[in-house]
């Protein structure tokens, strides 16, 4: 077990002695979390038995890590906004019996602890002292310390947040959870930050100014299982991984790239039948690409030439790929670039055939795709988390306008001070 400077513990096993049969359960991280010094239910108010918590029982589950991410954020900064102890939640696949889930015919872990995943407030690290806030805690001692809690609904708004945004949304709840005296608030049924709104970014920007300045973004931070991936893979990646220590620098000549396969194509064909928008904070105004659905769709349904738009933008064949890294590598802001990343579910051999054309189009120190990294077990489960923390770094990156992981890398690129020049779409 290995210290880390924020006080948390990095807990790897030897890999010699790790069942690869299985997927892993993290156990280790739970007891972690469960020994958490705010675990304590005699600490004196605002904390223990005297404190007042937001537990979002109604939190998404079953789903890809970048939506989770996004609503995880939501939540975390809604109890922050209420000066409420925010109840972290598992990373959840399945709420049936046991610690393994089914995903593509393939055994998965069924719930990672948060902790695996993020640091920071949002994961019951202390806030700065100046925001004078007691850490998050987890669900188990929420439920020791709240024998009984008042349970809200987001019907209790009844449609009139449906085509609000983010900003009035969040600042609608924050008025009505100050009209709660119970310590001991817990939410049910819908989740109060759902797709439509993550999938509009127009309704996402006018919370910006308040988000990025949250503790729950100036204080996030991957989790040293995340970091150390990074940074073990350092000669795979860019030799000045992890010299900054907050992991916040950019990668001088480093272009990521986010390049979904598989059955996000079905995702992208959706996209086009509903004539959708770029993904939540893939719309900043300052961002060079921007995205308006074409004219000529109907419900449901889209014309030939639209369908081909948003294929080139949400799943670029490999020419299409090599085309726009061109196209960037030549502009003012792209000339530098001499390393690739891929972040990628891609087939070895479909991005082998990628790795080649992009060395015939240019000279590179070196290709490398989330299928080349050195990995533990536990690691292997959370690579997505491991891909974003080298695209917030990336000197530039290219990302994918309708997902909601570049999304959130977007998110951080911008809240870290990246020049928004250099976040770029296909």
């Amino acid at each position: 077990m290995t210290s880390t400077s924020s006080g948390e513990h990095l807990h790897l096993l030897p890999e010699s002695s790790v069942d690869t049969s299985v997927p892993p359960n993290y156990h280790s991280w739970h007891v972690a979390e469960m020994n958490l010094p705010q675990h304590d239910v005699n600490l004196p108010a605002p904390q223990g038995k005297e404190g007042r918590y937001l537990m979002m029982n109604n939190h998404i589950w079953g789903i890809g890590w970048g939506n989770v991410l996004q609503e995880l954020i939501f939540n975390a900064h809604l109890a922050y906004r209420t000066n409420r102890t925010f109840v972290f939640y598992n990373y959840t696949w399945s709420v049936d019996p046991g610690d393994i889930a089914m995903y593509n015919d393939k055994p998965i872990p069924a719930r990672i602890p948060i902790t695996a995943l993020l640091s920071g407030p949002i994961a019951g690290a202390p806030f700065p002292p100046a925001e004078k806030l007691p850490p998050a805690v987890s669900t188990e001692f929420y439920r020791q310390v709240c024998q009984n809690s008042t349970r809200l609904r987001k019907d209790v708004m009844g449609t009139s947040l449906q085509d609000a945004s983010a900003s009035v949304i969040v600042q609608a709840w924050v008025d009505r959870i100050s009209q709660v005296d119970d310590p001991c608030l817990e939410f049910e049924g819908d989740q109060l930050f759902d797709v439509w709104l993550f999938g509009d970014g127009q309704r996402m920007l006018d919370i910006w100014p308040s988000l990025s300045q949250s503790p729950i973004i100036t204080e996030f931070a991957w989790s040293p299982l995340i970091l150390s991936a990074v940074e073990t893979n350092r000669d795979l990646v860019h030799p000045a991984v992890a010299r900054d220590p907050k992991h916040r620098a950019p990668l001088p000549g480093l272009l990521a790239m986010h390049v979904r396969r598989g059955d996000f194509v079905d995702h992208c064909m959706h996209f086009a039948n509903w004539s959708s928008q770029y993904n939540a904070f893939n719309s900043f105004p300052q961002f060079p690409d921007r995205f308006t659905p074409p004219e000529g769709g109907g419900w449901g349904i889209n014309t030939p030439e639209n369908y081909a738009k948003y294929m080139d933008r949400c799943f670029p064949d490999i020419p299409s790929i090599v085309k726009r890294v061109m196209e960037i590598k030549a502009s003012a802001t792209g000339r530098q670039l001499d390393r690739i990343y891929v972040l990628t579910n891609g087939p070895r051999e479909w991005l082998a055939e990628l790795k080649e054309a992009l060395r015939r189009a240019a000279t590179w120190k070196s290709i490398t795709t989330s299928r080349d990294m050195r990995l533990s077990w536990e690691q292997k489960f959370v690579a997505q988390a491991v891909d974003m923390q080298i695209a917030q770094q990336a000197d530039v990156f290219i990302g994918n306008g309708f997902s909601s992981l570049t999304s959130n890398v977007n998110m951080f690129r911008m809240a870290y001070g990246l020049p928004p020049e250099k976040t770029r779409f296909w």
